[in-house]
């Protein structure tokens, strides 16, 4: 048993109702009487929702068991512990969900678009950098990756190439916009997981996701979430 003072049914049915209406804040619905169709509503506005619908389905089915079961002495499906455990975990990021802030990389290294090619060049050489953002008068333009640089320099029909002088703004039209997305500090991480797996289902690599502050590319960036950073989400949301 999760507690000596109650048993796991009521846990379960507690936590499983807090969570119901969770959901029906979620979608702005309170008054959905099918779980199944609030689930699929609250699907497309929670990252955490998303990642656990298939576990909140059968834990329905299990709410409905015990609802409908009960005896006057005892339950006649009275939960596992570890179902219990699980629900408390679910309840636990729906109600308060780890932020993208508390995953991503304060201040990143950016550039301006007459910022020197060789002051990027320098700084991934140094720092092991593979990515930066261009930002322009507050305002994302793109992200430079080692591919963008590969692009530009294959384009140039010359032996030699200038970088002290060359303004990063000339590397923008070989940035690919597919290889960043822009997410809100204060999205969930759950959210934040979906981008990358999304692009993977896309069949294109995710390089970054750029943090601002309203989740517009206008608004000020304040962090980056790159592939590296995926174990820790990852461990947050065990």
């Amino acid at each position: 048993m999760i507690s000596n003072e109650k048993p796991n049914s009521e846990i379960f049915i507690e936590l499983f109702t807090e969570i119901e209406q969770r959901l029906k804040t979620i979608c702005n619905d309170e008054f959905t009487s099918n779980f199944s169709e609030l689930l699929a509503k609250a699907r497309g506005k929670s990252g955490v929702v998303n990642r656990y619908a298939s576990d909140l389905k059968e834990f329905a089915q299990l709410r409905n068991a015990i609802v409908h079961t009960r005896r006057q002495n005892f339950i006649i499906a009275e939960p596992h512990d570890d179902v219990v455990s699980e629900v408390i975990h679910i309840h636990k990021l729906l109600s308060s969900p780890p932020k993208v802030s508390s995953v991503m990389k304060h201040n990143p290294f950016t550039v301006f678009p007459e910022t020197p090619i060789s002051v990027v060049l320098n700084t991934f050489a140094e720092k092991g950098f593979m990515r930066c953002p261009v930002v322009e008068q507050g305002r994302i333009v793109c992200l430079i990756t080692a591919k963008t640089i590969s692009r530009w320099i294959t384009s140039i029909k010359q032996d030699r190439i200038e970088v002290n002088n060359t303004p990063v703004r000339k590397l923008v039209p070989f940035a690919d916009k597919s290889d960043y997305m822009v997410i809100a500090e204060n999205d969930d991480i759950a959210t934040l997981l979906d981008l990358f797996n999304e692009s993977i289902r896309k069949g294109s690599y995710l390089q970054a996701a750029l943090v601002t502050q309203s989740g517009e590319p206008q608004s000020k960036l304040v962090g980056i979430v790159t592939p590296s950073d995926l174990p820790l989400i990852m461990e947050k949301l065990k």
